[in-house]
């Protein structure tokens, strides 16, 4: 179990990641992309942070991203490390994957909020993202990033127009969609199964 400094030292550690994507001009998309599909989500999705927590941070961004960088992150207290520190307590709070949190507020969207809630108690950001969680459900959200129609979809993955419709309509859904279904899409999106998982503290799925 990891005790509290631990767990401070691991998202000081998280926020720096986004400090040197954007020092180093990387795509925010490529770079969040990268991260979710690394060893270090993967193992604080699992519960098993501890593993990482004082990883040298230059060997680790290099680990995610492939990028050789001169950690250049100590000191600097911007909007980028303000994102990384919400994105952290985010999904400790949410209880869904580091994807789905992406996908719902992406990291181009976070640096705008930075002016409007960096000096208000994260509860409100808090409210504002289970605000915007209710807006957009995964499968349209899946759809609008991949410029692709649920017609489009219902071809190539094979289920039902009317399937993907009810899909598409709420999350809800989607969740008590079969295990068939379930994998075509993530197919398709090329996405993690996790991000389908209803309570990823509790790993209720059924893929």
């Amino acid at each position: 179990m990891m005790i509290d400094y631990e767990l401070f030292n691991l998202r000081e550690s998280f926020s720096r990641l986004f400090v040197l994507a954007v020092n180093n001009k990387m795509h925010l998309k490529a770079f969040t992309k990268a991260l979710c599909r690394s060893n270090f989500i993967n193992l604080i999705q699992k519960n098993r942070y501890d593993e990482m927590y004082d990883y040298p941070l230059e060997m680790l961004f290099f680990q995610i991203t492939g990028y050789k960088v001169k950690d250049d992150s100590y000191g600097i207290y911007n909007d980028a490390y303000w994102c990384g520190q919400n994105y952290f307590d985010l999904f400790f709070n949410v209880k869904k994957c580091f994807e789905y949190i992406f996908l719902k507020l992406p990291f181009e969207k976070m640096l705008d909020l930075y002016s409007i809630y960096h000096e208000m108690d994260f509860s409100s950001l808090l409210e504002y993202f289970n605000k915007i969680d209710k807006e957009s459900t995964i499968l349209r959200l899946l759809c609008i990033n991949d410029h692709c129609s649920l017609n489009d979809l219902s071809i190539a993955t094979g289920i039902s127009l009317n399937t993907l419709k009810k899909y598409n309509s709420s999350d809800e859904l989607l969740y008590k969609a079969s295990f068939s279904n379930i994998a075509k899409i993530i197919k398709y999106f090329d996405v993690s199964y996790l991000l389908f998982v209803k309570n990823i503290m509790d790993g209720e799925t059924n893929i």
